[in-house]
């Protein structure tokens, strides 16, 4: 063999010696982060996070006592296996000894934090529960918030809202939460909220969640900070061993966290595909990938939007549909002030019901649109029934002369507004439209953008025209308190009251592109399907 020969195999050899050793090495060295879990793509780099996103401060638990906050601060030593707490918490060690000794070893959690108005907050308690029974994990259900609300943010921010707007249920909690997070409020440039402006209550209070227990194990989640899943449910952090992260989905001691840094994080898929229409979402996951999970709790930032959980299994569809039909209200306070005001109406059945969404958002300027389209959707409504039962109707009169329907618009204009008995009357006679209309405009007669409909539809009334100031009702609504304030909750509680009246109407038209007309159609369909169920088994 010639020594150029020699030289060119000895060169073939380096260069493989190269490929076979060297360079797997050097890879692995630069994926060791992406390694760290083959399900998905971890968003690892703590020091690229931080460069781009705000990283939260570490929170505090709250202080043993409402004495000064300099002299009650405490002292927590957090490992991946022990916690070590003021001895001020005492009072509440034999429960919580019980509690966690009866604790199911085996048992796993989900939970997220709500945002963003009263009626997003159930599509997410929706979604919430729904993931719960794909991965049959308890779910740990924060309150619900009514009144001013917050919008999404970063998992930091919505822990810091969270823990801000709890209950003050007892001593190991501060009196002032916003003086003890003020370093936290000033980082998060967030300002402290007025309690008279919202009140929290358990989603259960509120909303039949029976057949949703039947199916997933549903907890409240008492207080937000991560100090009370570990006293309650042994769910530790991993302390100093892993650090305080930005956004993304990482392990920390019993948590995996997804914290997005959108509002369309990651959409949730129950099929196993390898590729999944995202859409308007930043990432997928599927409910086999997270169901491998070991990790005690899977802890969401958000489980924000309708389009959060698609279904291609029928079988999911059903739980999810029979799930929404399943929760409607069910707060005593709120139904039966809702059934006596029914019943002024004249009865379920008796009116239309209509929902004029008009006083935030997008919904401002589009109110002169939306008045309009609900009145052609009522003239289209009455048209319709009127072929079908074979009667003339004009603007909203039934059958009758026309020297009938000129006496009826002259008793109109010599008073201007019909009473209620009186249009209670027409309608008996066929003769008139009764219609109950729920807004959250403050003073809707005051505003032109409704006048095509008292015009059209004289007969149109609001709670503001039913409720008088000397009404009986508003006492039982007073009776309703805040536990935190002791404050009445009426105006809390009114515009359930008012949805839960316009759905028993016997047609129902509302807002487009409003949750909450949404969620009234919902109420209006789940009402007359068991009404006539229930006539069905009585005839």
């Amino acid at each position: 063999m010639s020594l150029r020969s020699k030289v060119t195999l000895l060169c073939v050899l380096c260069i493989l010696y190269l490929f076979v050793f060297t360079l797997p090495s050097l890879h692995s060295s630069q994926t060791i982060k992406e390694t760290i879990e083959p399900s998905w793509r971890w968003q690892y780099d703590s020091d690229h996070a931080s460069a781009s996103r705000p990283v939260q401060p570490p929170y505090r638990s709250p202080p043993p006592s409402d004495n000064s906050i300099e002299s009650s601060i405490i002292t927590t030593t957090i490992t991946t296996s022990t916690t070590t707490k003021n001895s001020l918490h005492n009072d509440n060690t034999n429960n919580d000894d019980f509690e966690r000794s009866n604790l199911d070893p085996n048992e796993k959690f989900i939970t997220f934090f709500t945002h963003s108005g009263f009626q997003n907050q159930l599509i997410q308690v929706e979604n919430g529960i729904l993931l719960a029974w794909y991965l049959n994990r308890t779910l740990i259900l924060p309150r619900a918030l009514l009144g001013e609300a917050f919008g999404w943010s970063y998992f930091g921010k919505l822990h810091l809202e969270h823990m801000l707007h709890d209950p003050i249920q007892d001593i190991s909690m501060p009196e002032d939460t916003c003086e003890f997070y003020a370093d936290d409020l000033s980082f998060w440039d967030i300002q402290c909220p007025d309690r008279t402006r919202y009140a929290v209550m358990p989603f259960d209070e509120i909303f039949d969640l029976s057949w949703a227990k039947q199916h997933v194990r549903i907890v409240l989640r008492e207080r937000s900070d991560f100090e009370w899943l570990d006293e309650k449910y042994n769910i530790k952090r991993g302390g100093h061993d892993v650090p305080e992260l930005g956004n993304g989905s990482y392990v920390d001691g019993d948590i995996l966290f997804f914290k997005g840094d959108t509002r369309y994080d990651w959409r949730i898929f129950d099929t196993p595909r390898k590729s999944h229409r995202l859409g308007k979402y930043a990432n997928g996951l599927d409910i086999y990938q997270l169901r491998k999970r070991k990790e005690k709790l899977i802890h969401f930032s958000s489980l924000f939007g309708t389009g959060k959980l698609p279904i291609r299994r029928p079988e999911h569809y059903t739980f999810l549909h029979t799930l929404q039909r399943s929760i409607i209200y069910r707060h005593p306070v709120v139904l039966n002030v809702a059934d006596q005001i029914v019943n002024v109406l004249g009865g379920a059945g008796n009116f239309i019901g209509l929902h004029v969404r008009s006083s935030d958002g997008w919904f401002v300027k589009a109110l002169p649109e939306n008045i309009y389209n609900i009145v052609l959707q009522i003239n289209k409504e009455l048209e319709s029934r009127s072929i079908s039962s074979q009667s003339e109707m004009m603007m909203n009169l039934a059958p009758g002369s026309r020297e009938q329907e000129e006496a009826i618009e002259r008793q109109f204009l010599q008073q201007h507004k019909l009473d209620l008995q009186q249009c209670l009357d027409l309608a008996k006679e066929k003769r008139a439209t009764l219609i109950y209309m729920a807004t959250d405009a403050r003073s809707p007669r005051s505003n032109p953008a409704f006048d095509p409909i008292w015009s059209r539809y004289p007969c149109t009334f609001t709670m503001d025209d039913l409720l008088v100031p000397s009404s009986p009702f508003w006492n039982e609504l007073d009776s309703v308190v805040d536990s935190s304030t002791g404050s009445s909750m009426r105006k809390f509680l009114l515009p359930l009251v008012d949805a839960t009246i316009a759905s028993r109407g016997w047609f129902f038209i509302g807002s487009k592109g409003s949750t909450f007309s949404g969620y009234i159609y919902r109420l209006h369909d789940v009402y007359w399907a068991n009404a006539k169920m229930e006539q069905r088994i009585q005839s």
